[in-house]
């Protein structure tokens, strides 16, 4: 029998978080091996490119992040432009892309260093839902799970080209925290 390891609800998001950076991280070492016309190649899915995939993934958190950051939404587009990303993803290497998925990682592990208690509710006024009270927590943990769900889309649509996807679940990751802290 294991033993328990009960985290604190900033130590769990931490966690959460990185779980989420290795994610990415291990996304796009492995989409440096393919070819570099791949993210480009349009294909019959719910994105047309896996490009536009990453860009409304990068367009989500930063929404979110600057929400967190007490933002309004109506403010918002002053900070991104969702016609001016989409548009400049489809020309962007994929070595551009992930300096901008590295920078917004910085700013989030900021915002997150900077956070006392992850379980403050933040009451938010969304354009299409209205208000709503939701903690720090739960919307990372929101963007951590949308953003899972969007790799699955990229590996459906790797697959769709000829190509393999890359497993990033959350226990292939701490399975390799382990090995990295066992060698």
């Amino acid at each position: 029998m294991g033993t328990r390891n009960k985290l604190d609800p900033l130590s769990h998001l931490i966690d959460q978080y990185n779980y989420h950076t290795w994610s990415n991280k291990r996304l796009f070492d492995h989409l440096r091996s393919l070819p570099e016309e791949v993210i480009h190649r349009e294909v019959e899915s719910v994105f047309p490119t896996l490009a536009t995939v990453l860009v409304h993934v990068y367009f989500t958190e930063t929404i979110w992040l600057k929400v967190m950051q007490g933002k309004a939404f109506d403010t918002i587009e002053e900070y991104v432009d969702r016609q001016l990303l989409t548009s400049s993803y489809a020309e962007k290497s994929l070595e551009d892309i992930e300096s901008d998925y590295q920078r917004l990682e910085a700013d989030f592990r900021s915002f997150l260093k900077a956070t006392s208690d992850p379980m403050l509710e933040l009451s938010i006024q969304h354009p299409t839902f209205g208000e709503m009270e939701i903690s720090i927590f739960h919307l990372v943990g929101h963007l951590i799970n949308h953003a899972t769900y969007h790799r699955g889309n990229i590996t459906a649509m790797l697959r769709q080209s000829g190509y393999k996807g890359i497993s990033t679940d959350y226990v292939v990751y701490h399975m390799n925290m382990n090995h990295q802290q066992n060698t």
